[in-house]
């Protein structure tokens, strides 16, 4: 679900108490929400220059707590009812040796929403029968990212995935991706906001919720270069007070570390190799 400017423009002004227009109003308040993805793992096994996420430069495997997750995913149930899709990621998620047991809280909480387990598929065939049957019993989709590396592996992927009965998508080969950020404050974060493919992507982590998922991974991008870009954006999900209506609104509002982001540039695919230098990530 897109959100136009207009949109954005006025969702950025919620928290000065002025007038809201009753054409925003319905999807402020009413518990859907159309996008939600968990990064249950920081680290990933493929090490892609320019990713999103800087998952190349996490130093030390990191996963999102399985109780801390079912903590704040429920907590996250007072206020949402619904969602289009929710997706579980990392990093490579499959790395997260209880990633199975997401699935089922994810299920257990919202037993109609779409649920995708999103991979690179390196880990897929040394994954246990019981992963695949939580897959299969939680009518769960493992949706595969698929890259250069895999192209000669993916017919046997797709044999595997199919002995094991469960629901997938493969997707088309990736072969481009875009560098999208500067150290050159734009001023325009309302722009950027509205031109991005991840201010739909929201991102609960760690008791918080945010558009996407910079406020929580630009740290990494700071301490491997030691820089200072905004780690701002994100909601408190335990603050006292909060409704559905104050959530969507801040997932709907730009925030300093947009000022940060850039039009994207085209960058063929690649690995990184350390030490990496800061161009895989910027476009200054």
């Amino acid at each position: 679900m897109g959100v136009g400017m207009d949109a954005v423009f006025v969702a950025a002004r919620l928290n000065q108490n002025l007038f809201v227009p009753n054409f925003l109003e319905p999807y402020l308040t009413v518990r859907y929400l159309p996008h939600i993805e968990f990064r249950i793992a920081e680290q990933c096994n493929l090490n892609c220059k320019f990713c999103t996420e800087y998952c190349a430069l996490v130093k030390e495997q990191t996963f999102y707590r399985l109780d801390k997750f079912t903590q704040d995913f429920t907590r996250l149930r007072k206020f949402i009812d619904d969602f289009a899709a929710i997706r579980i990621l990392g990093g490579e998620p499959l790395l997260n040796p209880q990633v199975g047991e997401f699935v089922k809280v994810c299920r257990n909480l919202y037993p109609v929403s779409p649920l995708h387990v999103v991979t690179n598929a390196i880990l897929l065939p040394k994954m246990s029968d019981e992963f695949f049957d939580t897959i299969r019993e939680c009518n769960a989709v493992v949706w595969i990212s698929f890259y250069p590396p895999m192209e000669s592996k993916m017919p046997a992927i797709r044999r595997l995935l199919e002995e094991k009965r469960v629901l997938y998508n493969i997707g088309d080969k990736i072969n481009t991706f875009w560098r999208r950020q500067t150290l050159k404050r734009n001023n325009d974060p309302v722009k950027m906001f509205n031109l991005c493919g991840f201010s739909n992507c929201h991102n609960p982590c760690d008791g918080k919720i945010a558009a996407c998922f910079l406020p929580f991974v630009t740290k990494y991008f700071n301490a491997y270069y030691e820089k200072d870009l905004p780690e701002d954006g994100a909601l408190d999900l335990y603050e006292p007070g909060l409704t559905t209506e104050k959530l969507k609104a801040h997932l709907l509002t730009p925030f300093e570390r947009c000022n940060y982001c850039t039009e994207n540039v085209s960058c063929k695919w690649g690995t990184v190799s350390h030490p990496s230098p800061i161009t895989d990530w910027i476009n200054d």
